[in-house]
């Protein structure tokens, strides 16, 4: 007869794969959460950044008062980003915007011209 060297007790293993499956699940979850906000973040960031290279047209054309880089630069500081470049090209102008959320540099550009 062979004899039992060591015998382990299985009671309560389904109730640790279950907390583990658990945390997993809301792990995944918390990333899918992060990554969308960031998604939605960076959405808004473009947007901020088209209206101001609109604005910043509008400058350029004697439509309002003010500098175009300037005038962009205080649009896009509203959402919290910082005007990196901003090019004049005979009617057109350039801007590059970055904004740091969560320690990831986002970065976006955008081009308006007088039609």
């Amino acid at each position: 007869m062979c004899k039992k060297i060591w015998a382990m007790s299985e009671s309560g293993s389904g109730s640790i794969l279950g907390l583990g499956l658990i945390f997993v699940i809301l792990g995944i979850m918390g990333l899918t959460l992060v990554v969308s906000s960031q998604s939605l973040e960076l959405s808004r960031l473009q947007a901020q950044t088209d209206t101001a290279a609109l604005a910043a047209e509008d400058v350029l054309r004697g439509l309002a008062i003010g500098y175009p880089c300037e005038t962009a630069g205080k649009i896009v500081e509203r959402v919290g980003g910082t005007v990196e470049t901003c090019h004049i090209v005979s009617s057109d102008i350039y801007i590059g915007v970055y904004w740091q959320l969560m320690g990831i540099v986002h970065r976006v550009h955008a081009h308006a011209a007088a039609g």
